[in-house]
């Protein structure tokens, strides 16, 4: 125990001084995927067995408690969460092989009842989604989700209006992407999220392993349009906005103050950031 603390401690201080609070030490609290939510936020975590949180609500003091999954049957590596515009209390939370569940969760008591469940279109079996978000277009709601891909495989970013009633999606379309950082250890889509003005943004990062050394690089990899059209950034443009050395940002969402980064540290927790 006491050489786990020693080896912890300085990078909790350095966290800090960069602006980083640490949220939780444990990798079962690691964060892959956020929402906003009451004064704080929904997260989820990638956990695969049982008795591990499948979701948390995060409060404005960083205290993090885990909510009950309603159903026996817990989600397998929950890699995003994301409100359902236009739907009060309303979230999707995907797992890393695509199949989604429509939650509701109550503000009161934090209760959450799984409504629905739909697959997302056009995977294969190789992929690895990390990233989801949705577009409110003038058409419809945008689902947009993209394979992480690998130092040997380039990501496909996937778009496709999804329709509320019967679950189902149409007009699905793809692009291809490989991020010039990382260099190695590389995923290029570990989260997405969406500005207010419709820019697509993406949090490739490097990630050797569970004890690191991580590192992330933030991209705008395009623009969404009123009609639901997404214009990609030309490849020779493609350059980070940001970089952040030592942590892996799993969860990312804009809101009207800022952007908030959340961070899968592995065997180091999970951090939080905020950038005005």
């Amino acid at each position: 125990m006491n050489k786990l603390i020693f080896f912890l401690l300085p990078i909790v201080l350095l966290s800090q001084e960069d602006g980083w609070q640490q949220i939780h030490n444990s990798r079962e609290y690691s964060i892959s995927g956020v929402a906003a939510f009451k004064d704080g936020y929904l997260v989820v975590h990638d956990n695969k067995k049982k008795n591990q949180p499948r979701v948390s609500y995060l409060d404005d003091e960083l205290v993090i408690t885990q909510l009950i999954w309603p159903e026996p049957e817990l989600p397998y590596d929950l890699e995003a969460a994301v409100a359902l515009p236009g739907k009060l209390n309303r979230f999707i939370f995907m797992e890393s092989t695509g199949k989604c569940y429509e939650v509701s969760v109550d503000q009161n008591d934090f209760r959450m009842d799984v409504l629905h469940t739909f697959t997302l279109p056009g995977l294969k079996s190789k992929m690895n989604l990390e990233g989801l978000t949705i577009f409110p277009s003038g058409q419809g709601l945008v689902f947009i989700y993209g394979d992480r891909g690998s130092d040997t495989r380039i990501s496909t970013l996937f778009t496709a209006f999804f329709n509320p009633k019967n679950k189902s999606f149409y007009e699905l379309n793809q692009f291809m992407f490989d991020l010039p950082k990382p260099k190695k250890y590389k995923r290029n889509i570990a989260d997405l999220t969406l500005k207010l003005d419709g820019s697509l943004w993406s949090a490739a990062t490097a990630d050797p392993g569970d004890e690191g050394p991580f590192s992330t690089f933030i991209y705008e990899l395009g623009q969404f349009y009123h009609s639901g059209t997404f214009i990609p950034t030309h490849p020779n443009l493609l350059k980070p906005i940001m970089t952040f050395d030592g942590q892996k940002i799993e969860a990312m969402m804009f809101q009207s103050e800022g952007l908030v980064l959340m961070t899968d540290n592995e065997n180091f927790g999970a951090s939080l950031k905020f950038i005005d």
